[in-house]
C-alpha cells in the first residue's frame, strides 16, 4: 500500500470509529456488567483488532455492527483469559450481545442529546453542572466558594436534573418520531 492510500485508510478507519465509539462503549459497558476496567480493556483491545483488519471491513457494510461483534468476541476472549465465574453461559451471552445493540443505540442517541441540552442551559446553570460534574467539586465546596448553603445548591441542581431530564425526553421523543 503507498502511502497515500494507508493515510486514507487511517482517516477513514478514524472516522468511522468516532461515529461509534459511544455506541460502542455503551455495548461493551453492557456486557462487561458495566466494569469500567473491563470496559475499557475491551474497548482497546477491539480498537487495536478492528484496525489490524480494517483492510477486510467491506466499505459498503454496517461499520459499528461490525465493532460490536468484534467487541463481543473481544469480551468473551477477556472472559475466558481471566477465568472468573461466568455469571452467564455462552447461549445468554450471545443473547445479551444481541439485546445490547438496541440499548446502546438508545444511550448514545440520549448522551447526545444530553449534551446538547446542557448547552442550552442558561450561564448560571451550565457554570453550576460544569463544576459538579466536569470539574469534580462536591457540593459543599461550591456552596462554600459561592456563599450558599449546601441546601440551595441541592435543591438548585435538583431543578436543573429536571430540567435536562425533560429536555433529553424531548430531544429522545423528536429522534425517534
Amino acid at each position: 500500500m503507498n502511502p497515500v492510500s494507508e493515510e486514507k485508510s487511517q482517516d477513514e478507519f478514524v472516522r468511522l470509529l468516532a461515529s461509534v465509539t459511544t455506541q460502542l462503549m455503551s455495548y461493551i459497558r453492557i456486557l462487561a456488567f458495566n466494569n469500567r476496567e473491563d470496559t475499557d480493556e475491551v474497548f482497546q483491545r477491539t480498537c487495536l483488532v478492528l484496525w489490524q483488519k480494517f483492510d477486510q471491513y467491506d466499505a459498503d457494510g454496517n461499520f459499528g455492527g461490525w465493532a460490536c461483534r468484534t467487541a463481543y468476541f473481544e469480551v468473551l476472549k477477556l472472559r475466558d483469559a481471566r477465568r472468573k465465574v461466568q455469571l452467564l453461559g455462552d447461549s445468554a451471552m450471545e443473547a445479551l450481545a444481541i439485546a445490547a445493540i438496541p440499548l446502546s443505540e438508545q444511550w448514545s442517541q440520549r448522551r447526545r442529546a444530553l449534551v446538547e441540552c446542557v448547552e442550552k442551559l442558561d450561564d448560571d446553570h451550565a457554570d453550576l453542572i460544569k463544576r459538579r460534574y466536569f470539574d469534580g467539586a462536591d457540593v459543599q465546596t461550591i456552596a462554600e466558594a459561592s456563599s450558599r448553603s449546601i441546601h440551595s445548591i441541592y435543591r438548585e441542581l435538583t431543578r436543573i436534573y429536571g430540567i435536562l431530564m425533560r429536555c433529553v425526553e424531548t430531544q429522545s421523543w423528536e429522534n425517534t418520531v
